[in-house]
């Protein structure tokens, strides 16, 4: 039988791919382009992170002050001197397998900072890069899917796909609204 992880992996596949490619048209070679990628995920790390706290993420996994980016993000829009648009609040979701699913779908993000990361530093390496080097070398995805693999399990596998789903779409809408200004020019 295939794991938890496995399935919301598959569940996910379609809306993961779509994410990757309209954050594929934002040029990290560019300020601009840049200062774009990071006001869409600005705009989806500030909703997403402020919705998980208001329904008691930090009772869920411990490290949760350690794993958070909003900060980081918006250190590196402040040294870019661009403005953090005010994030799209979420209604408040009861149920922890909405989190979990959600912090699937934050944590995951990480896996690709890394390349990201490395194509920002290769075209602009005096930019800041808080946000995509946040926690890389923390160990942060294996702690990650240690409590996911002992927790999530007894979610409801829907709420689970819900919080996927949502925070996919959170990044999906935000690309949409930055990646017009990208095209735009």
């Amino acid at each position: 039988m295939d794991s938890l992880r496995q399935r919301l992996k598959h569940f996910g596949a379609d809306l993961h791919k779509q994410a990757d490619e309209a954050f594929s048209a934002f040029s990290l070679e560019t300020r601009q382009g840049y200062g774009d990628f990071l006001r869409a995920h600005g705009r989806a790390i500030l909703s997403l992170e402020r919705t998980l706290e208001n329904n008691g993420v930090e009772a869920l996994i411990d490290d949760w002050p350690q794993r958070r980016r909003s900060e980081a993000v918006l250190a590196d829009l402040h040294a870019l001197g661009i403005a953090a648009e005010a994030s799209r609040g979420m209604p408040p979701i009861a149920g922890a397998g909405w989190c979990w699913g959600a912090l699937y779908v934050l944590e995951g993000s990480r896996l690709g900072a890394r390349l990201l990361l490395q194509r920002l530093q290769a075209a602009q390496p005096a930019t800041p890069a808080h946000y995509l080097s946040h926690g890389l070398a923390d160990g942060l995805w294996p702690r990650f899917l240690r409590c996911f693999e002992a927790q999530a399990t007894a979610c409801d596998e829907r709420q689970l796909q819900q919080g996927v789903a949502d925070a996919f779409g959170q990044f999906l809408a935000a690309a949409e609204r930055y990646g017009r200004c990208v095209n735009a020019s």
